[in-house]
């Protein structure tokens, strides 16, 4: 695989999932009151996806990375318990919209991990071994902006004619996201560093 002893280090890999996932809980947690004249609920939806971002560039980037992809087979379980948690003080019959989120997105990481797993049997050895940190950056931007209008058009999104604005914040978020994996992440360019 096109990786190097850089793409091996632990801490800038376990700083950046935790930044995603202080990200996504303040987004998910933050009180809902408007900031420099926007609604709380963009404001929410970029920090979520700032997260999301992330989380979805790291995940690509195992493809490319033997070392990456045993620390997100390690992270993408723990964040499926870290989403039931919160179920396991909620009787089934009370669960609302809140609670169906968080086991869809419990269902969602194990479905990521199985086909991480999966795909690597079934994938091209030739595409595998010819991905960059560049193209894995890139797979991971379309994979969030994949989630983005997913949740916008099928998923928990707003029922809105316009979504303009919430598409924006979206897109805000996952370039932000983008942004802070590549600086927490770039030693991976500078392979004698590591």
């Amino acid at each position: 695989m096109s990786e190097s002893q850089a793409d091996c280090r632990r801490l800038p890999f376990l700083l950046t999932v935790l930044l995603a996932v202080v990200l996504i809980g303040i987004g998910v947690l933050a009180p809902r009151t408007a900031l420099l004249g926007l609604d709380a609920a963009h404001w929410s939806r970029a920090l979520i996806f700032a997260g999301s971002g992330i989380l979805a560039l790291a995940y690509v980037d195992a493809f490319r990375s033997r070392c990456i992809r045993v620390y997100m087979s390690v992270t993408l379980p723990i964040l499926a318990l870290a989403c039931v948690a919160p179920l396991a003080a909620v009787e089934r019959a009370a669960w609302g919209a809140a609670e169906s989120l968080w086991i869809n997105a419990a269902i969602v990481l194990v479905l990521l991990l199985v086909f991480l797993h999966f795909s690597l049997h079934t994938m091209p050895s030739d595409w595998r071994h010819g991905l960059t940190p560049v193209g894995t950056a890139l797979f991971g931007l379309a994979l969030a902006a994949a989630g983005a209008l997913y949740w916008e058009f099928r998923g928990g999104g707003a029922a809105a004619v316009d979504k303009t604005l919430p598409l924006a914040a979206d897109a805000v978020g996952i370039l932000v996201g983008a942004g802070l994996f590549w600086l927490l992440m770039s030693h991976r360019l500078r392979p004698e560093a590591a």
